[in-house]
């Protein structure tokens, strides 16, 4: 087989999905589908939930640490694989000595409930055993827009979640998504969002643009006329709002939103006000006849 056929034979579908900071990082896929798979927005999780016997994942270790003979990283694939239980994190954990013997941290997504579940002294043996990241979507730090998109999750499980891995010494990236709440809450959305992050230390927060994706219960409720969805501008100036009154530290932020051809990213807070300034240029554009590029 070629390499490019090893690679598509331990993967469930073409494309893999991981975040920015793990990119190039190799991707075992262990899980398929969400285990909660209720969120009203979501296209992303159309396989029903299931985990990886451990036999494959152990087959498909061993292609991958054949491509990959000399990675330091694993990124765990699955909409949630976090929801896998401590004892299987640990076995696959265990299996790198075997077959990716230079691998010394591990990294996947994650949801709040999936932190919530594992006790202090299974999160203190993930992170010992080389857990270094989990990806969160938090979505959001409103409680009637989480209950709105039935994200299952409220703003007071998600500090208590991430306050646990911040004394535990797990780094995390959280997900935000801009434009969540629609016109209806789109000053809520921004300010209290901003104040629930405000109680946490993320090491990275990565903003999307809300996408109505066809057949999903938003796009019902947009054609029903419950949902109002918002414009690009609009959008940006929820962003700036989020912006300004997020005060986190030791914090990369990356913006991903409005449109698909550019990114706003920095430091946070040392570059807070570059990236609140580039939100002002891209607010000054004619929309009609102008298309931004990359701001870095």
């Amino acid at each position: 087989m070629t390499r490019e056929e090893l690679y598509a034979s331990i993967y469930t579908h073409d494309t893999i999905y991981q975040p920015p900071w793990e990119e190039g990082v190799p991707a075992l896929e262990v899980a398929l589908g969400c285990s909660w798979h209720k969120c009203l927005f979501c296209d992303f999780a159309k396989d029903p939930f299931q985990i990886h016997a451990l036999d494959k994942i152990e087959h498909n270790m061993k292609i991958l640490g054949q491509l990959r003979p000399d990675a330091e990283r694993l990124f765990l694939l699955g909409e949630n694989a976090f929801a896998i239980s401590s004892d299987i994190l640990c076995r696959i954990f265990d299996m790198t000595d075997k077959y990716m013997p230079h691998v010394y941290e591990f990294s996947m997504y994650a949801r709040i409930d999936d932190v919530l579940r594992k006790t202090d002294e299974e999160l203190q043996m993930l992170h010992k055993m080389g857990l270094s990241m989990l990806h969160i979507g938090v979505e959001s730090g409103s409680d009637p827009i989480l209950a709105l998109m039935n994200k299952g999750i409220t703003s007071s499980q998600t500090v208590s979640a991430l306050n646990r891995l911040d004394r535990i010494g797990i780094d995390y990236c959280v997900t935000v998504i801009l434009g969540l709440g629609g016109r209806t809450y789109r000053n809520l959305h921004a300010i209290e969002t901003a104040r629930m992050l405000n109680r946490t230390h993320p090491k990275n927060i990565w903003c999307l643009k809300l996408k109505v994706w066809e057949h999903t219960p938003l796009e019902k409720m947009v054609k029903r006329g419950e949902f109002d969805p918002m414009t690009p501008e609009e959008i940006l100036l929820e962003e700036r709002i989020l912006l300004e009154n997020l005060h986190v530290t030791g914090c990369s932020y990356v913006d991903s939103t409005v449109l698909d051809t550019y990114t706003i990213q920095g430091d946070l807070p040392e570059q807070k006000e570059s990236m609140l300034r580039a939100i002002n240029n891209l607010l000054a554009f004619n929309w009609g006849k102008t298309t931004p590029t990359v701001i870095r």
